[in-house]
């Protein structure tokens, strides 16, 4: 009997375009919360909603990988990619509450321009998934994601240095370089991320 591996497959990568399009979602909230202080409990509720949804595909797809003997492609692979963007959404959910936490009433402008380096790098890596589907990667994506890291990277630099001057206050060196460190590590995983998709289409290809 010939079976349909179709809906088999076709499953995992609309489940991997909700979730990177779900990751992408939180990243923006992110964003605007950073030039929003004041709305901050607002935004990481929200935030942390899209978190939990973010957990339910996960779930998802690691019930797909127990009941599924055909997949599009390594079941290893599967696993690795569903945990690393489950990780990207589980930091920016805790940036955002931090940013709670803290009770920051004013963002810098570091902070801003790196918030908005993970909204980039976010949106792109959920278009980058969305070529999963082909097995055919569009190199421009990965490009764009990895300048958006190296912009990230000096950005994160600047500020880090900035900290250390003018006498600033011990508790708020410590508490921006938690931050700062958090959201460049964000546009790091996504990165990682973008690389992971692009080994998976090639070994596929």
């Amino acid at each position: 009997m010939k079976l349909n591996l179709i809906p088999k497959n076709e499953i995992y990568f609309a489940l991997f375009n909700k979730a990177s399009e779900n990751l992408a979602e939180a990243a923006t909230l992110l964003c605007e919360s950073f030039r929003y202080p004041e709305k901050a409990a607002e935004y990481s509720k929200a935030i942390n909603d899209l978190e939990h949804k973010g957990d339910e595909i996960v779930t998802e797809i690691s019930g797909q990988l127990e009941k599924t003997f055909v997949t599009p492609f390594d079941s290893e692979d599967i696993h690795e990619l569903n945990s690393t963007i489950d990780s990207i959404l589980d930091s920016v959910d805790s940036i955002s509450e931090r940013i709670n936490l803290y009770n920051v009433k004013a963002i810098p402008k570091a902070a801003i321009e790196l918030a908005q380096e993970i909204t980039n790098s976010s949106k792109l890596l959920a278009s980058l998934t969305g070529c999963l589907k082909k097995m055919h990667c569009d190199h421009k994506l990965t490009v764009e994601i990895k300048n958006s890291e190296q912009a990230a990277d000096k950005i994160f630099r600047k500020a880090i240095a900035a900290l250390f001057v003018n006498g600033a206050d011990v508790l708020e060196v410590i508490k921006w370089k938690d931050i700062y460190e958090g959201l460049e590590d964000t546009v790091d995983f996504c990165h990682e991320a973008a690389i992971m998709i692009e080994g998976i289409i090639l070994k596929h290809a």
